[in-house]
């Protein structure tokens, strides 16, 4: 999935107007995105626009109580998995990069 935003926003200055961004995951209806500074951040998705809507075959979809949706391929949806990278935990960090660079070397 790759998306743009819609108009340069001030309130996210790690994003450009005129970049496009693949989506890492979904997230309670938020985009995970690698931004400008290289973090894998969460967005709202209302910010963007969907250029590619092919989702990977290998994410795992589910939705919460209120119908939220989760969708992440599956060496990162477990529960935690981006508090621990966050935390700079080794294993999630590596498997993070890796996940990353296979995808962009796929898509090149």
């Amino acid at each position: 999935m790759i998306v743009k935003p819609k108009s340069k926003n001030p309130n996210y200055p790690d994003l450009s107007d005129d970049q496009q961004y693949f989506v890492l995951g979904i997230e309670s209806d938020e985009y995970r995105i690698l931004n400008d500074l290289g973090k894998p951040y969460l967005y709202d998705s209302t910010l963007f626009d969907v250029l590619e809507s092919t989702e990977p075959s290998d994410w795992i979809t589910e939705f919460g109580e209120d119908g939220e949706r989760y969708s992440y391929p599956a060496p990162l949806n477990d529960p935690g998995f981006f508090e621990d990278f966050f935390d700079q935990e080794p294993a999630q960090v590596s498997i993070f990069w890796h996940l990353v660079n296979q995808r962009l070397a796929h898509a090149a």
